[in-house]
């Protein structure tokens, strides 16, 4: 992973010469490149360059650099969490309150999630709704993702990572990927091209149970090109098109948690009961997913201002092998309690921004913004060898206009206000059986989102905001066919105050929040996971605090502390939660249909996170050696509403050893993960069958040589 030359987004500048001092950061959060000490809102801005020196390689390892998001998943289907706001439904046309964005471009599709992180310029984490400008969706916040761009100077990096997993109750397995990226002119200053490839396999550190064989081999490969045109003065062209293909043998892989599986009630039941093991009866657990397509930005500088269009075609498709019994169980599945099943799920998405941003008139800047998308997605199921199937089609068209204007009361006093209008539309049908489709959802909503935001400077060292944002997540319908009406809309009012400080040795950035958040969609599988019920769970308030800190101790030396405290996440009201209460029988656990959840903790919202991280550089004759450790830590937080499946607290330790010889453009990398090779839960797909647990990875151990010019 390395960093462009001359990339604008999230790029390293430095602020001061001679004495030691740490990297300014430019980023894109308000669609302005502005310093992050100017963004009144709370983020996390890492450089292609930092996230090579802190080994982060996939969106799983993001968390350990930005505290309050815990990457969690339900299997094959993304469900990240920033403080404490995430989701319990990854159905088809349900998507995350995580907006994600790719080059611009927003993500809905919770299976085929980018994972791995291969030609990263940069990573934003934009904590809070973003009901003005990342409007759509972005309850909780948004992950900003921008890869490498083409440059017209010749620039290249190859990279080969040789590692092992193991430890525990792990097998030993090789991890083994190699990555690169190319770029430079084609047609003098006029037309520049880039390609990146990356390809990454993992042999399998599960066992499967049955008969003792490795399991849970990862198999992936990306391209990634892209053409830059420069035809005059004030105009680029950007062109890009991608593919991504991974064969996933880990993230649907899940064991019983607790021993809390009806496949125990059945004879010759094989349990697995430890981490990174598994036992499955047919459909072994796999997640294939293809996601290919295109995008165009176009941008033109109009004197006034910037005018950017950017339009995007994406062509995902995910098929997922499992099963809800968690055990090998012929017997169960014979009796129609334990359910094998596979899942196909592909989905068309269409976008269309356009943004005009404006240079400072007077005293006010602006930017508006109209946006167009539209997603196609279908759910087919087949259960027990295809003896029961369920067919569902979804589409979901959203529009939406935006516009944020600043007026400059002096040069340190500031008013920030916007609003953004949306008007979603779902339209659903399916069976289940036997066709005909049948409609089963056909709705609309319309809602408008302020912002309000008061900036002052106090100094030139220290910046403060207070900030009123509203978020909007539209509507769902059951992702299986269903007679239950659609979930209404979820809306967050946040309250925000922030104190920015920065110079040259150290950066500190403390930030309070409060959150009401009303109407929570939430999703519940019921009937051994065959039908998805959707409802809203009334209200929740949260607050905590964040902070962000680092410091240029010597040249040599600097730290980074991240630490977010959540100190209220709960469900004000919720009386009609869908809950699985014991007893445990021969068709697993009673359901609940009016558990009072009220006054109970928020889903997957640790109390603590953060991430506390040293990097020492030291310059010898032969070159530059640069040592990394971190550890991070998280609180316990649960998986279901009556807590019977949790995530106890842990810790992580990371470490990186880096030598980069004078003589040469090589790079040498030693690396650890998980060093202290802790069995924690990431994921889990509570239902009434079985309770599902899903562990994360374990220890790693490797090395990395990397070639760039």
């Amino acid at each position: 992973m390395h960093l462009a030359p001359g990339h604008a987004a999230a790029a390293d500048t430095s602020t001061q010469q001679g004495a030691p001092a740490l990297n300014e950061i430019i980023v894109t959060a308000q669609k302005v490149s502005q310093r992050i000490q100017d963004v009144p809102l709370t983020l996390t801005a890492v450089s292609g360059s930092a996230l090579a020196k802190a080994n982060i390689t996939t969106m799983y390892d993001l968390p350990t650099l930005v505290s309050g998001l815990v990457w969690a998943n339900e299997g094959a289907w993304a469900t990240p969490s920033i403080r404490g706001i995430a989701t319990t439904d990854v159905s088809i046309g349900a998507p995350s309150p995580v907006a994600i964005y790719v080059d611009g471009v927003y993500q809905p599709d919770s299976g085929a999630t980018l994972l791995d992180l291969p030609d990263i310029s940069s990573i934003q984490v934009l904590k809070g709704p973003q009901g003005t400008l990342y409007g759509q969706n972005a309850v909780a916040g948004a992950i900003v993702v921008n890869t490498l761009d083409p440059t017209f100077t010749p620039t290249g990096n190859v990279d080969v990572t040789g590692g092992m997993f193991g430890g525990g109750t792990s097998r030993n397995s090789g991890h083994y990927s190699a990555s690169a990226f190319v770029s430079g002119p084609l047609i003098g200053q006029e037309l520049a091209g880039s390609i990146a490839a990356y390809y990454n396999y993992i042999g399998g550190y599960l066992t499967n149970d049955r008969n003792g064989q490795r399991a849970g081999k990862v198999d992936g490969q990306n391209v990634r090109g892209k053409l830059l045109w420069t035809p005059a003065d004030g105009v680029k062209i950007l062109a890009t098109a991608f593919y991504t293909h991974r064969e996933d043998g880990i993230t649907q892989a899940n064991l019983a948690y607790g021993d809390i599986t009806a496949a125990s009630f059945y004879p010759g039941s094989i349990i697995a009961t430890q981490p990174w093991h598994i036992a499955y009866t047919q459909y072994a657990p796999n997640v294939a997913s293809d996601m290919r397509g295109a995008i165009l930005k176009a941008t033109f500088d109009l004197g006034l201002g910037t005018l950017t269009s950017t339009s995007s075609y994406t062509d995902n498709g995910v098929l997922v092998g499992g099963s809800t019994g968690g055990a090998y169980s012929p017997a169960c599945i014979a009796a129609f309690s334990c359910v094998d099943y596979q899942i196909a799920e592909p989905e068309e998405t269409w976008t269309q921004a356009i943004d005009f941003a404006s240079k400072r008139i007077g005293n006010l800047d602006f930017l508006a913004g109209l946006y167009g998308f539209s997603d196609e997605a279908r759910a087919y199921i087949g259960y027990n060898s295809f003896s029961f199937i369920t067919d569902t089609k979804i589409r979901t068209t959203s529009y939406a206009a935006y516009g944020e204007a600043t007026y400059h009361f002096t040069d340190d006093l500031s008013l920030v206000a916007g609003a953004r209008v949306t008007h979603d539309e779902i339209k659903a049908s399916g069976y289940v059986g036997v066709p005909p489709d049948l409609p089963y959802a056909n709705k609309g909503w319309t809602a408008a989102t302020p912002r309000v935001s008061l900036v002052y400077r106090i100094n030139p060292i220290v910046n403060t905001y207070l900030t009123f944002n509203e978020g909007f997540k539209g509507g769902v319908a059951s992702g299986e066919y269903a007679t239950t009406p659609p979930a209404n809309p979820e809306k967050l009012y946040s309250y925000e105050l922030g104190v920015k400080a920065a110079q040259s040795r150290y950066m500190a950035n403390v930030s309070a929040f409060y959150y009401d958040y009303r109407d929570l969609q939430v999703e519940t599988d019921i009937d051994q996971g065959a039908v998805t019920l959707e409802q809203n769970a009334a209200t929740a308030k949260l607050y905590g605090f964040d902070l962000d800190g680092a410091y240029k101790w010597t040249e040599a030396f600097e730290s980074r502390l991240s630490a977010e405290y959540l100190a209220r996440a709960e469900y004000s009201s919720f009386p009609t939660a869908v809950a699985f209460v014991p007893p445990l029988g021969p068709y697993g656990l009673a359901t609940d249909y009016s558990y009072d959840a009220s006054g109970t903790r928020l889903l997957d919202a640790p109390l603590w996170t953060g991430t506390l991280s040293g990097t020492y550089t030291q310059d010898f004759t032969a070159g530059v050696l640069q040592a990394t450790g971190s550890v991070y830590w998280a609180s316990g937080y649960r998986w279901t509403y009556t807590g019977s499946i949790q995530t106890p607290g842990y810790y992580l330790l990371n470490a990186q050893l880096v030598f980069s010889p004078n003589s040469s453009n090589f790079r040498y990398t030693l690396y650890g993960k998980n060093l202290a090779n802790k069995a924690y839960i990431d994921g889990s797909t509570p239902i009434a069958v079985s309770a599902q647990a899903f562990y994360a990875a374990p220890r790693e151990i490797g090395i990395k040589v990397d070639y760039s010019w």
